[in-house]
């Protein structure tokens, strides 16, 4: 499969960070679903990539995806009657492409999710170049459309800040495979957390008190809560509140610590 098709941990996204301008800041991420890089060309595609990697039901995240082949998006672009974009230096078709796709498990089948992330800006009636980003919107949904696969065109707006940066705070717990030897410490720090959690404890403070009663530092103490927020050991309502170091924590839903008993 060429760059933009496939699946697995194979999978090459039809654009590299190096290769097109960034709508933000561009990242390069190992993901957590399949151990692979990731390439996002804005902090939008960022936010949902993070939202995607929490959920339990999507079990492949693929970036950059290319709606090939280009004789058919060229084909859906004349049906529609709008020009199909070009390479302004050839005049060729240019190849578009899905920032998103997901595949997602329900029950015992899987099934295809597309994003498109765009800044709400960007398809604002006063943004004058609104109506041609609008055509070349179209054309991808029309694309995926034609196979029944659900599309949802996903701006800054509808992002989950709250949980998106609270997850985005502990997610390099999940890629610092240099204090994976601290893991087995986790049955030990929930237990802490149960026997000693206030709402009226700060971040810094419940790090403290857990650090201690385990003999390691503040800092490996929040590797494992990111590591048993992760992974869903311990709830939080992260939608409810930003996470920092000098805030209470949001609301403690529950601790799963039975499944490791």
């Amino acid at each position: 499969m060429g760059f933009g098709q496939g699946s697995g941990p194979k999978y090459k996204p039809f654009f590299f960070v190096r290769d097109v301008p960034s709508r933000g800041r561009s990242a390069i991420v190992e993901g957590l679903k399949l151990k692979r890089k990731h390439h996002y060309l804005s902090d939008i595609e960022y936010a949902y990539h993070v939202l995607a990697e929490f959920s339990d039901s999507v079990i492949e995240i693929r970036e950059q995806y290319a709606l090939l082949p280009v004789e058919e998006t060229v084909q859906i672009a004349g049906e529609l009657g709008i020009s199909h974009p070009i390479y302004s230096a050839t005049g060729a078709h240019r190849v578009q492409t899905s920032d998103l796709v997901l595949t997602v498990k329900t029950g015992t089948s899987h099934s295809l999710h597309v994003l498109c992330c765009k800044p709400a800006s960007d398809i604002e009636k006063t943004n004058p170049k609104a109506a041609r980003t609008l055509e070349k919107i179209l054309i991808e949904k029309t694309f995926w459309e034609r196979r029944s696969v659900p599309w949802t065109l996903a701006t800054d707006t509808m992002i989950p800040y709250n949980k998106f940066r609270n997850l985005d705070l502990f997610r390099a717990s999940m890629v610092a495979r240099e204090l994976d030897s601290l893991n087995c410490k986790i049955p030990e720090f929930l237990s802490a957390v149960r026997k000693y959690w206030s709402k009226q404890l700060t971040l810094n403070q419940l790090l403290t008190i857990t650090s201690d009663k385990l003999g390691i530092n503040n800092g490996d103490c929040f590797h494992l809560l990111g590591q048993a927020i992760w992974t869903k050991l311990l709830v939080f309502n992260l939608d409810s509140m930003l996470i920092t170091h000098e805030n209470y924590l949001p609301e403690l839903l529950r601790i799963n610590d039975t499944c490791l008993s």
